[in-house]
């Protein structure tokens, strides 16, 4: 019995960890995994490392020093004259002193007006960073869809040419009978062959493009390229459910996406380089404080003093032959610059908005489009085969059938999976998941 348990733990296990995954397992997955992520999100921890170092300069600093060493200097003679007698005055001890000592130093900024711009540069260099990372993960979320969706194609199109095979063969072998029976001829049957030899080209192709996709599926997971890869056959509906109007997808990507929010932070801190640069016309004021005692020991003898001192110093450059009116300039000129480009980065973003939501629009309908065209073209080969069967019709109406047949499922497929290329690309020109 204790066997058996086991054995059904271990199936379930293996069940459970062969569970195919569907879309948004992929996409958390990716986002775990993927180095691209993984960097920028590291990037954006780096971006809040400097954002503290910036808060750190406004509070105060301090440090110990202490040191321990041996020291020698040889006396001093100096010779003085007294009412015309020379006499030798020897100062100092002719001996090593081992010396000691520890010193304590405090500095605490009171006015230094760099530090309030700088510190506004860092907390938007570390907002800008951390809207990096969610572009990433956006566009990595597309690049998993994409590849997600790449993966269903090619099997569900292996699928349709192994269907063209099998429609091949059949029309060949009833023409061999048929040729049997003195009620074909051979140009028919070879022509039938080479129709026949050509949708197993396309199918073997077809084979090896799954493995082809599921390598970029695994490349856009971070994963190892061996890794199995075992999806859920979702999607591929042809149809979208509300899709938002233009102007309300526009609102969403102003208000939603990374790389927008990144360029107005870029602004904003072009701002505060101004107001750095202007800072420079302030003086500085710093606090100091230092306290410190040292012990020198000689063999006969040892000295031990103490000393404390409390400073107030100010710095206020006048003229530094503008340098540093030529820095403001340089500043209001690049804020100006990215002003200047904020009406040409806005466009594009509608740009791209409108073009994401007339491309699923006309994704939509040529799904319509194409279902007609199976419908028509199944109906056509149906026709084709019966006339050819009563003797009415000829081989070439059954092959050009069968070609129209294969392209009208491969123009179907196409179309479904461009509407779910559609839909992910929609998420990812307004910043957020639509669909």
């Amino acid at each position: 019995m204790k066997k058996c348990f086991v054995a059904l733990v271990i199936l379930m296990c293996f069940v459970v960890s062969a569970e195919a995954m569907d879309l948004n397992e992929s996409i958390n997955s990716a986002i775990k995994n993927n180095p691209t992520v993984i960097a920028s999100q590291k990037s954006a921890a780096a971006a809040n490392a400097r954002l503290n170092q910036a808060f750190s300069a406004f509070f105060p600093t301090v440090n110990l020093n202490g040191h321990l060493n041996s020291a020698y200097s040889s006396p001093a003679t100096v010779q003085i004259k007294t009412a015309g007698v020379t006499q030798n005055v020897t100062f100092g001890t002719d001996a090593t002193a081992n010396v000691t000592g520890l010193q304590a130093g405090l500095s605490q900024p009171v006015f230094v007006p760099a530090l309030y711009p700088g510190y506004g540069i860092a907390k938007k260099g570390a907002d800008s960073a951390n809207e990096q990372y969610q572009q990433t993960v956006v566009d990595t979320t597309f690049n998993v869809s994409q590849a997600y969706f790449g993966v269903l194609k090619s099997i569900k199109l292996e699928k349709l040419m192994r269907d063209a095979v099998t429609m091949a063969r059949s029309h060949r072998e009833q023409i061999e009978s048929m040729l049997k029976a003195g009620m074909s001829t051979k140009a028919d049957l070879l022509r039938t062959k080479v129709q026949e030899a050509d949708d197993t080209v396309n199918w073997i192709q077809s084979k090896y493009r799954i493995d082809i996709s599921k390598d970029t599926f695994n490349n856009a997971l971070g994963n190892d390229m061996k890794q199995p890869v075992d999806l859920k056959d979702e999607g591929f509906t042809g149809k979208v459910d509300n899709l938002p109007e233009y102007d309300l997808l526009l609102e969403t990507a102003f208000n939603n996406r990374p790389d927008w929010k990144m360029y107005l932070l870029t602004t904003g801190i072009s701002e505060d380089q101004v107001k750095l640069s202007q800072s420079e016309y302030l003086p500085n004021v710093l606090l100091t404080a230092n306290s410190g005692s040292q012990l020198t020991k000689y063999p006969t003898f040892q000295s031990d003093v103490s000393s404390w001192n409390v400073m107030g110093s100010a710095s206020w450059t006048l003229f530094d032959s503008l340098a540093r009116e030529n820095r403001i300039s340089e500043a209001n000129e690049n804020l100006s610059a990215q002003k200047a480009n904020l009406k040409q980065f806005s466009d594009n973003v509608a740009l791209q908005v409108h073009t994401a939501y007339l491309t699923l629009k006309s994704a939509l309908d040529v799904v319509v489009a194409t279902q007609q065209e199976v419908d028509s073209a199944t109906e056509s080969y149906s026709v084709a085969n019966s006339r050819y069967n009563s003797g009415t019709g000829t081989n070439v109406d059954v092959l050009d059938a069968e070609v129209d047949l294969t392209q009208a499922w491969m123009d179907n497929l196409d179309a479904l999976f461009n509407v779910e290329i559609s839909k992910a690309k929609i998420n990812k020109v307004v910043g957020k998941k639509i669909f």
